[in-house]
């Protein structure tokens, strides 16, 4: 995991501090860290959790957003000099050829930082953020707004922890379990769904810096450098559509309405995602497309080292497995199409199939295109009727 997460430079320093202090791996190195940046500010880190929401609740996001001011403020915005964005497969390798990132599970936390960069364009009165600003916002408008889903009276109704940071610690085995697992998802949602810097080959050349994270992939803000070459953020056409469109469930938590919503995401913002944010992955959009079709799917399959071709049936999908044998024939194909070299495809794990296909699955459940019984892991899958709004 902290391969994943940091980059060569700072693993070199780990490696070093490593063997200057005679430590056991890099894991105790990083929970020295954590434990002594805890100490320095006076106070044990369970203890700091404890007084969490009253240390940060009137320093992060209140769940208001003045849509009229965001326009004033973004209304002379220019797109020269912007980082360019690029393919899915040059950031993440073959395997994550057009599709969303695995790790970007689910759009409810790409919803909350959004609405955290909108408000701070209000605050500061600057269509532009400094990135590193809007990560430390993000992450503890993150935490708050987790601490108050956990507290409020939908907290069994829906699940939407996936993707946000950790807010509990009292669930772990040991205290460097709690600290590391900590560090971990705040990492996680700060690098995943808000916005990280990929690399910079030359600090004086602005082409060479290149940027990841769900917000700037899904084509929701947009970035460049400042003048002390700084990635600066703010929103994209795009985004300032998404971000107008109403979310119940983070206005019933932050008290902005009193009624209780009935679904994570609104008719509105479910349209948006469809038309607006799937597009920009090709093989994902195929991918959902024919998951959203009316008529049954020749599938081809392998059965006993023999090729085999089953009906695939979306209305109702009895398991997991029929989910990941589509993926698999629709993305040899996508690949195949787009690609000269498709040797990786007779390396793909059965796993990372497994994943990838579950992964997009469980956005369109976030979505409420197809519901489970809870009860059940792997299936049946049900697709709600009326799709036409949809496609």
């Amino acid at each position: 995991m902290v391969q994943i997460f940091l980059n060569s430079d700072i693993l070199a320093q780990i490696k070093a501090i490593q063997n200057n202090e005679n430590l056991k791996d890099e894991q105790e190195v990083i929970i020295r860290a954590i434990q002594n940046y805890s100490k320095k500010n006076n106070s044990d880190f369970p203890q700091q959790q404890n007084s969490f929401e009253d240390e940060i609740s009137n320093t992060t996001f209140d769940g208001h957003i003045e849509m009229e001011k965001i326009r004033n403020i973004l209304e002379d915005v220019t797109s020269e000099n912007l980082i360019k964005k690029l393919p899915q497969h040059e950031i993440y390798k073959m395997p994550d050829a057009g599709m969303i990132h695995r790790f970007h599970t689910k759009i409810l936390p790409v919803k909350f930082s959004l609405m955290c960069l909108s408000k701070m364009i209000i605050e500061q009165e600057n269509p532009w953020i400094d990135l590193n600003k809007f990560k430390v916002y993000a992450l503890d408008s993150a935490k708050f707004f987790i601490k108050k889903f956990d507290s409020s009276s939908i907290q069994n109704k829906f699940k939407i922890h996936t993707g946000f940071p950790i807010s509990k610690l009292n669930n772990f085995k040991s205290d460097d379990d709690s600290y590391l697992s900590y560090a971990r998802s705040s990492k996680r949602f700060t690098e995943q769904f808000v916005g990280r810097k990929l690399r910079m080959k030359d600090p004086q050349k602005e082409h060479d810096v290149q940027m990841g994270g769900a917000l700037f992939e899904m084509g929701l803000i947009k970035a460049k450098l400042d003048k002390s070459k700084k990635i600066i953020v703010t929103l994209s056409e795009n985004g300032k559509e998404f971000v107008s469109y109403k979310n119940e469930l983070i206005d019933f938590i932050y008290n902005v309405q009193a009624n209780k919503p009935s679904s994570i995401f609104s008719q509105q913002e479910r349209e948006f995602y469809f038309k607006k944010i799937l597009p920009e992955f090709e093989f994902e959009h195929i991918f959902v497309k024919l998951l959203l079709e009316e008529e049954e799917i020749n599938v081809t399959v392998k059965r006993d080292d023999k090729d085999k071709v089953e009906i695939f049936n979306c209305s109702k999908i009895e398991h997991t497995s029929k989910i990941r044998d589509l993926f698999k024939q629709e993305f040899g194909k996508f690949c195949k199409k787009k690609f000269d070299d498709v040797k990786f495809l007779n390396t793909l794990e059965e796993e990372s199939i497994r994943i990838r296909s579950n992964t997009i699955m469980g956005r369109l459940m976030e979505f409420g295109v197809f519901t489970k019984e809870s009860t059940r892991k792997s299936g049946p899958y049900t697709r709600r009727h009326n799709l036409s709004d949809l496609r």
